[in-house]
Parts: C-alpha cells; structure tokens; sequence
C-alpha cells in the first residue's frame, strides 16, 4: 500500500484538490434543487430541499441514470479478504482489463471536463446542477469500469491510483449536493484501499458526527488517533492532533461517555495550539462538571439562558421552567447557580424583589469566606456581588418610600459582604444614622475606607455628614477639618467643571 501512495498520490492531489475547488463553487446553486438518488440501503436521499423542474427530461433521465447505481461491496470485502490474507492473484484476461481501464479513463476524463466548466460565472443554477448530476454520473461509470478492471487484477497500481481519485472526486461532488450519505459511502470505500491514512478516518468521523452517527464518529476518530501515534512524536502535526481529540471528545459526550470526554478534553487542552483554544477547551469542561456530569441538566441550562437573552415577554413561565430544573440538578453549585438565575428573574423582570433577596441570601449563606469577607472561590464571587447590589437597590426605593426601617436592614445586609460597590451602603447607613453620632462616624469612616467607590457628589455628601456629627458632639477641631475638605472638594469640583466648560 505505501508503493501506491509513493507513486500515485502526489500528482492525484493536484487535480483532486482542483476538482474541490471547482464542485465548491457549485454548491450554493446546485443545492437550490433536490434530487432522490437510492442509498445502498435501499433507501432515498434527496439533495438540496427543492424538487427538480418536472418536465425537464435530460434532468430526470440523468437521475434515473444514477439511482441504477449500488455500492459493490461485495468486491471491497474480497478485497480486503485478498491483502489481508496476503494472497497474490494471477494476471488473467489481460485484454479484457486494459479495455475497461481504458473505457474507465476515457469517462474519468469527461467528467473532468465537466468540472472544469462549473467554473464558468454565467451558469444559471438549472444548468448548473445538471453539469453536476452529469459529472456525478460519469464518475460513477468510470468507477465501475476501474472495478471491473479491478476484480481481474486487485494488485494494478494504476487501477488503484485511478480508483481511489474517483472515489474522492465522487465524495467531494455528493458532499457538495447535500447527499452526505453517498459521500460517506465513497469516503468509507477509499478505506478500504487507504486504510493506514489518518486523515481519512477523521474525514469520516467528522462526517458522521455531523448526521449525528456519535458511535461510528467515535470509532472513526480513533481509528485516525492511533494511525497518527503510531509515528514519530516528532513528526505529528499537534495541531491536527488537537482536532481530533476534540471531535473524539464531542462524540464522547454524545455518547454519554463523561469520563472518558474529561480525558480527552485534557488532553485537547495539553496539546492546543493556542491560549483561546485551550480557553475554550476549559469551557467545555466546566460545562461538563456544571452539575458533575449531569449533561441533560447542563442543556436544559443553556437552553434556557438562550431563551432568556433572546427576550421574551413571558418571564413567568422561564422562572418555572428553572424551577423544574432545580429538582433535576444533583449539585449544591448546580442548584446555588440555578437559584440565581431565578433570582434574577425574580428582581428584574417579576417585580418580586423582597423574594429575590431572600433567595439570594440562601445562596451567599452557602459560600466560604476569606479574612476580607470575600468568596474564597472568585467563581462564587458574583452570587455576593448580585445579592449585595439587590440590597442596596432595595433599600433606595425604601428610602424615596421613606420606609427608612426597611432601607437601613437592606443597606445593612449588603455590608456583611465584601463587594465593589460597599462604600454607598455605608454612606446610607451614616445617613439614616444622622441621630447617632458615633454611629454615623463608625459608618462613615468605612466609606471612607473605599471611597474610591462613590462618585463626587457621594464624596462631597460623605464629608459633609461627617463635619455635622463631630459638630454636634462638640469636636470642632475635627469639625473643622471635614468642613473644610467639604468646601475645598466643592470648589475643586466647580474649577474642573468650569474650566471643562470653557475648552
């Protein structure tokens, strides 16, 4: 096998990759039609989704042509039969050969030609799809020529050479028709000559992954791994490497094979080829662990996070829906990260806040602390920082309610946390503190710890309330201090604003 790809590949991937090129730019025409051709199974495929003109004969007549058709793969098993058995057949009939290599050729030849003119621009799709169909036909009257030729002499270079181009110009044309049935036929009959060519194998796989056949996508894609680490290390191409443990990895998951996915994802992940591949490599795995490999729950997951961000007026209904998947989900973070999305929900859309708050406070109760009050996990970060911003929220429409109760409890609990945006929680709270002095002054001088978190007007606002509490408890000097900052910071504001104006 390695003397026929010595000797006949080279000059075929020239004029393979030159069919390809041209078939590519038929395919947007030809698959405006639909054409039935007969699998091997006995079953119909159609091309494209359209049917074709009825009336037009040379049409019909070219696709009542191919449907006479069928794989032989009769022939394919004796062949491998033949090498595997290392059985050498005799030359016998050799006139009766050359004829039918020659007949084989000659329509090889014309099919070609036919290629060649789908590269014309001012072919209408009819015209078009009918060069296909017909260079589809010649191709496969050639092949059962070379078959022919083939049974006399399994061991002809040259038939070999011929049959495996027109294999792959067959695959390329049917791929191209949206008849990804016949072309994984095609590409399954080129094993059977190919068999230690990897990226064969891979072509399959991705084939079948794409109909949705995962076991037999898996199987190929194997199949392609173990050709490629049967060479030097060296002389891999870890890129491609990274590709095929990839679509080994989504077979798996299709397959329900969560540990043995993990693997390959890992390793995917050693070997990719860049940081925004491995990026993405780590997403799919935590998409996985999600919920400890609960892979239905994880989807219903995204399905809903799509629904949600394409909008929708029945929020209600999406707030059930993630209700139901809170009895799905195994995890506790499974279930915290769901409780929030219905947190959201719950605060954004259904005007049910007070009950959103609570929820949320039954999830931040579940995350571990550090010595600054922050998540110790970053990943657990966001459920404080959205409980804390509900909070504060909260507690400002209870404030313009004047329910200044209710205001300091929710301003309060936004505090107990450690988030981007305490400072103004702690200045509400020096505010509606305002009888309190030394609670006014414990407050205010946490804002004044992250001040950098409030804008101006905040700043000004904080300095001024703590110049009226060291005022009331008869501090003057301190008094005095922040009176002035509160003059100077006003008056630093209105020179910038002023001269902003006059540029």
């Amino acid at each position: 096998m390695r003397r026929i790809r010595q000797t006949s590949i080279p000059c075929l991937i020239a004029i393979f990759t030159f069919g390809i090129l041209l078939c590519c730019g038929a395919r947007s025409h030809a698959a405006g039609k639909a054409v039935v051709l007969v699998s091997a199974s006995g079953t119909s495929n159609t091309l494209g989704d359209r049917p074709a003109k009825k009336g037009d004969k040379e049409l019909e007549d070219t696709i009542r042509e191919l449907n006479r058709f069928t794989l032989s793969d009769s022939l394919w098993k004796m062949w491998r039969a033949i090498e595997d058995s290392q059985y050498v057949v005799a030359r016998i009939d050799t006139i009766k050969a050359q004829r039918s290599f020659q007949a084989g050729a000659k329509l090889a030849k014309e099919a070609f030609t036919l290629l060649q003119q789908i590269k014309q621009s001012d072919l209408d799709s009819l015209t078009r799809q009918k060069i296909i169909l017909r260079a589809i036909l010649l191709f496969e009257k050639a092949r059962t020529e070379f078959e022919q030729t083939f049974k006399t002499n399994p061991f002809d270079i040259k038939t070999q050479t011929y049959l495996i181009w027109v294999f792959q110009n067959l695959a390329e044309l049917y791929d191209h028709c949206d008849s990804t049935l016949r072309a994984i036929q095609m590409l399954e009959y080129l094993t059977y000559i190919l068999n230690d060519d990897p990226k064969l194998y891979y072509a399959l796989g991705e084939k079948y992954f794409n109909i949705g056949k995962w076991d037999l996508a898996l199987a190929k894609v194997r199949t392609s791994i173990d050709l490629m680490l049967n060479n030097n290390w060296d002389s891999i191409d870890r890129n491609q490497l990274f590709w095929h443990y990839y679509l080994r990895a989504n077979a798996e998951i299709n397959l329900n094979m969560i540990p043995q996915a993990l693997l390959s994802l890992n390793y995917a992940k050693l070997i990719a080829p860049s940081a925004v591949e491995a990026d993405d490599i780590q997403k799919k795995i935590d998409w996985i662990n999600w919920d400890d490999g609960n892979l239905p729950a994880s989807r219903k997951s995204d399905s809903l996070d799509m629904r949600l961000n394409q909008g929708t007026d029945n929020y209600g209904k999406i707030k059930q829906d993630y209700l139901n998947l809170l009895s799905q989900v195994r995890t506790d973070n499974a279930k915290m990260d769901v409780n929030w999305r219905i947190a959201q929900l719950e605060f954004n859309f259904l005007q049910q806040r007070e009950n959103a708050v609570e929820r949320m406070s039954k999830v931040v109760k579940q995350i571990p602390l550090d010595s600054i009050k922050k998540a110790v996990d970053p990943n657990f970060q966001k459920y404080i920082d959205d409980y804390c911003l509900m909070c504060y929220i909260l507690g400002m429409e209870y404030v313009n309610q004047q329910d200044f109760r209710k205001a300091f409890v929710y301003f309060f609990q936004s505090t107990v946390f450690n988030w981007s945006q305490a400072a103004k929680s702690y200045l509400q709270l020096a505010k509606l503190s305002a009888l309190d002095n030394l609670t006014v002054l414990r407050f205010g001088q946490q804002a004044l710890n992250c001040e950098q978190q409030l804008s101006e007007q905040e700043r000004g606002a904080l300095y001024h309330i703590l110049f009226m509490a060291y005022k009331r408890m008869g501090r003057f000097e301190e008094a005095l201090f922040w009176n002035q900052k509160a003059i100077n910071y006003s008056l630093s504001n209105y020179n910038n604003s002023a001269g902003s104006v006059a540029r």
